[in-house]
């Protein structure tokens, strides 16, 4: 039974709301009426379930998804009857923000063009397709939430701090801070001429380890990166398992990084990039995270306020789906819903 309904749930969301009110050359299965009267016809289920099953196997059958296309309907009615149906112009909103967000992901900026592929390449739709889509989501989103709001309590939605201790408890040894350092770095461009390069990467390295200059007046002096002179050489945190910088910057500088200690400036390391000096300034073994500890040095967001969240997603989740058949039942008693077949 369980099965069943997570399955159901899944359908409904995918949401598709707008059926023909009568096919001549289908047999017409159901009719609803809420605010208006609709007919889902066998061919209309045939193509959905054909659908389904492709996305959710073959062990779906047919009444499931009539159940489903029935309920899509009815908040399709409820829907336009509250005013909760979206602009074109708010569509467009959602759409640029969903743009937004690939692109921050992917580091790029898109045109629309390839954002068009990218929909396509990941969701096999067009872009009209999936602006429908994510509309149609956000819609049942929101009007569930308003329709059914007071399920969606502090008390119901909340995570106490004894599930939150206790979670953390059971999970503790998944909580895992990587051994990581703090770095500044004199940088020097490979260039044209490596081996001059190198030369006054040596010679300004001597100079530091015989005190004829502090790190810091070499930085200022010497250092080829200029995002980091201003600030000491600091270029931020690097943890060893960081797959990406490894190999950005290469095995050897990784190698030779993380066998300095705290305080220790290094001789000339050689990277993917160029030459560097290094000083490292923290040095942190690999170690289990405390519940208050942040998550990494370069983020506020502590296990606790991770946990929180995550428990918080949970139970949201889970009153949504109660407050989405919830909100069918009640539609399904305001409706007429006949059954025209056996």
């Amino acid at each position: 039974m369980k099965r069943t309904t997570a399955l159901f749930l899944a359908l409904v969301v995918a949401l598709v709301f707008a059926f023909p009110a009568f096919s001549a050359i289908s047999t017409p299965l159901v009719r609803i009426n809420l605010i208006r009267t609709t007919v889902i016809t066998q061919q209309q289920l045939d193509e959905k379930l054909a659908k389904y099953k492709e996305a959710y196997g073959d062990a779906i059958d047919s009444n499931t998804v009539l159940e489903a296309m029935i309920s899509d309907e009815l908040l399709a009615q409820a829907m336009e009857r509250d005013g909760h149906v979206l602009s074109e112009d708010a569509k467009n909103e959602l759409l640029k923000a969903q743009k937004a967000s690939i692109e921050q992901q992917y580091g790029i900026q898109l045109t629309d063009e390839q954002f068009a592929e990218v929909i396509q390449s990941n969701y096999g739709i067009s872009l009209d397709e999936f602006k429908n889509y994510i509309a149609d989501q956000y819609s049942v989103q929101n009007y569930v939430l308003t329709a059914k709001k007071d399920m969606f309590t502090e008390e119901n939605v909340m995570p106490t701090n004894t599930e939150i201790e206790d979670f953390y408890k059971k999970n503790k040894s998944t909580f895992i801070s990587p051994e990581n350092v703090k770095l500044a770095h004199v940088f020097f461009e490979f260039g044209d001429d490596k081996n001059a390069a190198l030369k006054k990467a040596n010679d300004v390295a001597l100079q530091i380890k015989t005190g004829k200059i502090t790190f810091e007046k070499a930085v200022a002096q010497y250092s080829e990166d200029k995002n980091s002179v201003e600030k000491a050489g600091d270029i931020g945190w690097l943890a060893i398992n960081d797959a990406d910088n490894q190999q950005v910057m290469g095995q050897n500088f990784f190698d030779k990084v993380f066998a300095l200690d705290t305080g220790e400036v290094s001789g000339v390391i050689e990277s993917n990039a160029g030459y560097h000096i290094v000083k490292v300034s923290v040095h942190n073994d690999t170690k289990i995270l405390g519940i208050d500890d942040k998550t990494s040095p370069t983020s506020d967001t502590t296990v606790r306020d991770y946990i929180t969240n995550g428990l918080y997603e949970q139970k949201m989740n889970a009153v949504f789906q109660q407050a989405y058949l919830s909100l069918i039942s009640d539609l399904k008693n305001a409706a007429s819903i006949r059954y025209l077949t056996k």
